[in-house]
């Protein structure tokens, strides 16, 4: 067993032998065999034997060998069904004995049958020699099987350990194929890796080297013989390349010669750009010399030029666009590139300028003449010269992009100015405000057409010319004109109006058409008796209401307006949405001013004329025509300036010659300069609120008047029972003497009421007469009388308490029998009265 001690553990001998299936079922079966190993054969057939003499040893029992030892065990399993006892040897030994005499000599194994004791004794001796031996050859058996199997394991342990040293060998020479593979693959993956940076390293090298290497190719192009190279259908994308190797030379100045490559590529680069500017200037100059020649031509009508002006030059429009728009996108950062680019603009100019300037100078002679009609020439000439504007604001975008749009309006200005030079003398020399009006509005037509454009974000369409731009210079000179004009006409007519006998005279017929609710305006007077306008408009546009109001000035004297109040809103009308709001502001705040004062100065006349009554309704009526007609016009009237204020001055110099002993001090000197300066105070006035205070002040005063004259009698009479004394206060007086305390009658106060009814009603009927003169306006009739009616009834109410109060036993009026006429009787008195 001292073999089987190795060096190597079970596990390890398990991992190594690892057994199959059908390997570990023969070990299975070897291990079921030998879980009881049976009787030697030869010791069982040998006692059979010694029993049965009869019995030989036959030919075809094989002698047992450590070599058929399983057929051994295989045949002692099949023969012995059970263990053999001793009790059962020993019976069946005698049994065989008894066989063995029967069977004779022979049959007992003798060669020779016993004949002498001698013999007998060599028998048996023999015999039991056998039998010992039987015996023993089960051990003996038993003990070379063990041994077998011992010398069969310790040579499957050699062979083990054969194998073993084998797998250890098998294992070094795999381990070391598998360094030797590992190191190959290693040298193989660093060759790979060498031979992609190697790859990579040529790949870009060759990449960068493209850049350097367009030079030649680029610079053999530009340098080719021939005006239209750029023509060629690899220029485009050479100055494509261009701008990319530019661009890859400046991302990567470290590069060696860079620097000496991007100086070159810049070159190239403008020598192409020079080879676009030389091609396109030589074309257009060229076709434009070629038109000049074909419309010079006798039999060159109108129409035949327009066509070659503009049919001649768009053949060449999409070949010259393609051109200038590689120019164009590197111009910026570029100035000598925005130098040649600008180049190729001023010819295009040039040569449509040449073109074009007789043209229009002879179209505009054919517009023009008649002098006298400045406004049709006007509005002809704007029209001719939007629509010649127009065609070449799109001819410039069949050649250019939008970069050059500020040198086209440069060059559309300078068309216009063919007009602009035909007008302007004539705007400057005319002294029609109607036409300078009217002039301002056709020019103000397309400038607030750009403006709605822009509002509207209609900024970035190629097919609109913006018009309104090109005649800034002529709408400012007719709005300048009509500035100056409006000006002396304020001046003039309205400020130092004269005014005539008849324009107080009342020039409205004598119909009158009551209950007629007047929708064009209505005066409505507050809780506080204050007079304001209210405007009722329609859905008409602003533009409608303000041409309403746009008549001439003769036709307006048919509504009784004062003549400074017709020429005011007249000049209004002009100037409306004709020049800026700042400046229209201004002139209506001087014109309305002016129009107020001068409406104060004829209601004063008026009343000095005819009478108080027939002034304030004067004012009343033309204050209310300006407010109301104001109302459309969308404009701020304040004026807003600064004046010396001296109100200090005095008090200053009052309370310096007070204290004469600081007269030559110059503490007191320098004190009085500062305190004594006039401030500059600001000063606001807002024309449309002075309207409205003045006709609140005269509607008070007018209802004031009227109803201090429909109640004079009662105011006479309560005048006259002031005058005398109480009951009481006359017996305190003259205590001691007998007096008769005097008392009114109610005769006396019947009177008084009846002059007041005389007054009321002649008062009432001449105010609506009056009313119905100069307002003709039964909404503002109404305004009007109603609080005058409820101040004659308040005062009434008051005259009654005065009186009851009065008539008592202590009272100044004696005891009334009858009592006076009610209140509500005097209220629905004065209605009727009024609706009569």
């Amino acid at each position: 067993m001292t073999r089987v001690s190795r060096g190597i553990s079970l596990e390890e001998w398990e991992e190594k032998t690892k057994l199959g299936e059908k390997q570990k079922q023969s070990v299975y079966d070897i291990q079921d065999a030998c879980a009881e190993l049976p009787l030697p054969s030869n010791w069982y057939l040998g006692d059979r034997l010694l029993g049965s003499p009869s019995i030989g040893t036959p030919d075809h029992i094989q002698p047992v060998s450590p070599f058929n030892a399983h057929a051994l065990s295989s045949r002692l399993l099949g023969t012995l069904k059970h263990n053999l006892s001793t009790a059962d040897l020993l019976a069946e030994a005698t049994a065989a004995d008894t066989a063995a005499e029967k069977n004779g000599a022979h049959a007992i194994g003798s060669e020779k049958p016993i004949e002498s004791l001698q013999e007998f004794y060599d028998w048996f001796s023999g015999i039991e020699n056998e039998m010992e031996k039987g015996q023993e050859d089960v051990y003996r058996n038993h003990l070379s099987m063990v041994e077998y199997y011992r010398q069969a394991c310790d040579d499957f342990l050699e062979d083990l350990k054969v194998t073993c040293e084998l797998f250890d060998d098998l294992e070094k020479d795999y381990s070391f194929v598998d360094l030797r593979t590992r190191s190959l693959q290693t040298a193989c993956e660093t060759l790979l890796e060498e031979e992609d940076r190697l790859t990579r390293l040529a790949d870009g090298l060759a990449e960068r080297l493209a850049y350097f290497n367009q030079l030649e190719p680029i610079a053999k192009l530009f340098n080719s013989p021939g005006d239209d190279i750029c023509l060629n259908e690899e220029f485009i994308p050479m100055l494509t390349k261009l701008d990319e190797c530019i661009q890859y030379m400046q991302d990567h100045h470290e590069y060696r010669d860079s620097e000496l490559y991007l100086m070159r590529f810049r070159q190239c680069m403008t020598k192409g750009i020079t080879l676009i500017k030389m091609y396109v200037v030589s074309t257009l100059k060229n076709l434009g010399y070629e038109v000049y020649k074909q419309v010079n031509t006798k039999d060159a009508t109108l129409g035949k030029q327009m066509t070659m002006y503009y049919v001649k030059f768009k053949t060449i429009a999409s070949t010259i666009k393609s051109l200038t728009v590689q120019v164009e996108k590197r111009c910026e950062g570029h100035k000598e590139y925005q130098s040649l680019y600008e180049d190729m603009l001023q010819a295009y100019f040039q040569t449509r300028q040449q073109l074009l300037s007789p043209l229009i100078s002879k179209k505009i002679q054919q517009l023009g003449p008649n002098d006298k009609d400045l406004l049709g020439f006007a509005k002809n000439g704007c029209a001719y010269m939007m629509s010649l504007c127009s065609d070449e604001y799109n001819l410039f975008y069949n050649f250019f992009q939008k970069a050059g749009e500020q040198e086209l309006y440069n060059y559309l200005d300078l068309l216009t100015s063919y007009l602009y030079d035909y007008l302007r003398p004539r705007i400057i020399h005319e002294n029609d405000i109607t036409t300078l009006s009217e002039l301002c509005n056709v020019f103000m037509m397309y400038v607030m057409q750009d403006e709605n454009d822009f509002a509207i974000g209609v900024v970035e369409d190629k097919n609109e010319v913006k018009f309104g731009h090109l005649i800034q210079n002529v709408m400012e000179d007719a709005q300048g004109r009509l500035v100056f004009r409006s000006q002396m006409f304020i001046h003039n007519d309205i400020q130092n109006y004269q005014p005539k006998p008849q324009d107080f005279e009342i020039t409205r017929s004598k119909e009158k058409v009551e209950g007629e609710e007047r929708q064009k305006s209505s005066v409505v007077l507050d809780a506080t008796a204050s007079a304001t306008l209210k405007i009722e408009e329609d859905n008409s546009s602003d533009t409608q209401s303000i041409q309403s109001s746009r008549s001439n000035l003769p036709s307006d004297t048919n509504h009784g307006w004062f003549p400074t109040l017709q020429k005011t809103l007249w000049i209004l009308s002009k100037l409306y949405r004709c020049v800026q709001t700042g400046v229209f502001e201004d002139l209506a705040q001087e014109a309305v001013s002016l129009c107020n004062e001068s409406l104060q100065r004829a209601s004063e006349t008026v009343t000095n004329l005819k009478s108080r009554l027939d002034g304030e309704l004067f004012l009343i009526k033309n204050l209310l025509v300006l407010k109301e007609q104001l109302a459309p016009f969308e404009a701020n009237l304040v004026h807003a300036g600064k004046t010396l204020d001296f109100s200090h001055v005095t008090g200053s110099l009052s309370s310096f010659q007070q204290q004469k002993s600081f007269m030559f001090n110059p503490n007191a000197l320098i004190g009085l300069a500062q305190r004594g300066m006039p401030r500059v105070v600001e000063v606001s006035l807002d024309s449309r609120r002075e309207i409205d205070f003045q006709i609140k002040r005269v509607c008070e005063e007018f209802i004031n008047h009227c109803v201090n004259s429909c109640v004079e009698p009662l105011t006479a009479f309560l005048i006259k029972l002031s005058a005398i004394l109480p009951a009481a206060v006359a017996t305190k007086i003259n205590d001691d003497k007998s007096i008769t305390i005097q008392k009114l009658s109610a005769r006396d106060v019947q009177e008084a009421i009846d002059q007041f009814r005389e007054a009321v009603e002649e008062r009432i009927k001449f105010v609506t007469r009056k009313l119905g003169d100069y307002i003709n306006d039964y909404k503002m009739e109404q305004i009007l009388m109603k609080p005058i009616e409820t101040s004659i009834i308040e005062e009434y109410r008051s005259f009654l308490t005065r009186v009851q109060i009065e008539s008592k036993e202590e009272g100044r009026i004696q005891k009334m029998d009858t009592p006076p006429m009610s209140t509500e009787s005097i209220a629905v008195w004065i209605s009727q009265l009024k609706d009569q």
